[in-house]
């Protein structure tokens, strides 16, 4: 019967976790004020050591899963509470307590009589978790479900045992699940099996297997502190932006050693007209080109810091090249959003480079041409997350 028992727990947490999985497969569309800097891998940290710490307060059942002697397992409550800290977003560490009462029988003397007892106990423990839906599918803070696989090592106290006054200690090793549903951004709903092994005298009865081993199962809720999460940054960010100061440092070199190298010859003298002419003034063509680029953060239209050096080169040539337009065309990741939506995101994406370059450096708006491409086309097709971004293409007007 205690098997019986123990899958139907099971069965409820598998009804849980699919409910759960389909919830989180729905696609929710709000501007996510994350920056993530890609390409390359992205590296995560917190700004402070106060970050991502939390508290659990739970209740649920217990009972051993040996000295049953056949009956059925013998279910009691079970209290839990926890505090711990994610070190980063795939690993973290809790200190937990547990505490209720415990149950059992077992066969004694001859003729075979089964006798009932029960205890009281308190359990520390410490454990190592590891969330398993950020390792497989990266890291999303504002994920529905997270399943976060434990295991660890703690200290147990019983007393109060049937028919004795002596207490009894052990070392339990201890393992579980715990699954996880957002309820906002500082509290959680959780549900959590663990299975514990303890010495088979810790119940004060020896008998049977030496390892005896209690499961217990708890719902209740987590209060997550602080607001800062994990914060993401790409070093690949920084080598872009190196390299795109020297690609232009260079371009400003070549066209000097250019200017001081050209011949300057004096024209010859108009002759002064007899009567005054009307003076017909030749618009100069565009000599120069340009490309340069913009990244986003997914699913964002704000342009940051890192970025704004990309905008002011552009800024920098049009006022050195006066004959010159630019067009500013957005794109949009083909993985992210439907395409209606990502039409209108690469749309915004475009003004905002071009409000930067009008309200900040004064470029005329005549010289600016704004086009949104949306995800129909995208410019990195082997790479999805770089084509979250703006390109210049600077030329005649």
């Amino acid at each position: 019967m205690r098997t019986k028992q123990f899958f139907y727990l099971c069965g409820i947490a598998g009804v849980a976790l699919g409910t759960a999985l389909n919830l989180s497969a729905q696609v929710v569309v709000e501007e996510i004020a994350i920056a993530e800097y890609v390409p390359g891998k992205v590296h995560y940290y917190a700004e402070s050591n106060l970050d991502n710490w939390y508290l659990s307060i739970g209740a649920g059942t217990q009972t051993f899963l040996t000295e049953h002697n056949g009956s059925d397992a013998h279910f009691t409550l079970a209290m839990n509470m926890a505090v711990g800290k994610w070190i980063t977003p795939y690993v973290g560490m809790r200190m937990s307590a547990m505490a209720g009462s415990l149950h059992y029988d077992w066969k004694m003397g001859t003729p075979v009589v089964h006798q009932n007892g029960s205890m009281k106990y308190g359990a520390f423990y410490v454990d190592f978790l590891w969330e398993m839906t950020n390792s497989l599918f990266g890291y999303n803070e504002r994920r529905v479900l997270q399943v976060v696989p434990f295991i660890g090592l703690g200290g147990a106290y019983g007393w109060h045992h049937t028919g004795s006054d002596n207490e009894t200690w052990a070392l339990p090793v201890t393992g579980g699940i715990k699954f996880n549903f957002r309820l906002s951004h500082y509290l959680d709903f959780f549900i959590e099996g663990r299975v514990q092994a303890v010495g088979d005298q810790f119940n004060h009865v020896i008998a049977g297997s030496q390892i005896e081993t209690a499961i217990s199962a708890i719902g209740g809720f987590s209060i997550k502190f602080r607001e800062s999460r994990f914060k993401p940054y790409s070093p690949q960010v920084d080598q872009l932006a190196i390299a795109e100061l020297n690609r232009r440092t260079n371009q400003l070199r070549a066209e000097l050693q250019a200017c001081q190298s050209r011949k300057v010859e004096c024209p010859p003298c108009p002759e002064v007209p007899e009567a005054p002419t009307t003076v017909v003034v030749e618009q100069k063509p565009c000599n120069g080109t340009m490309t340069a680029s913009v990244s986003f953060a997914i699913n964002s239209a704000i342009v940051t810091q890192r970025e704004m050096v990309n905008v002011y080169n552009v800024a920098q040539w049009l006022k050195e090249n006066p004959e010159c337009k630019v067009t500013i065309t957005g794109y949009a990741d083909r993985k992210t959003g439907t395409s209606e939506y990502n039409m209108k995101l690469s749309q915004r994406r475009a003004e905002a480079v071009a409000k930067i370059l009008k309200e900040k450096y004064g470029i005329d708006n005549n010289r600016i041409v704004i086009l949104g491409e949306g995800s129909n086309m995208q410019p990195y097709p082997d790479d999805n997350d770089w084509n979250r971004i703006v390109i210049f293409t600077g030329g005649e007007r």
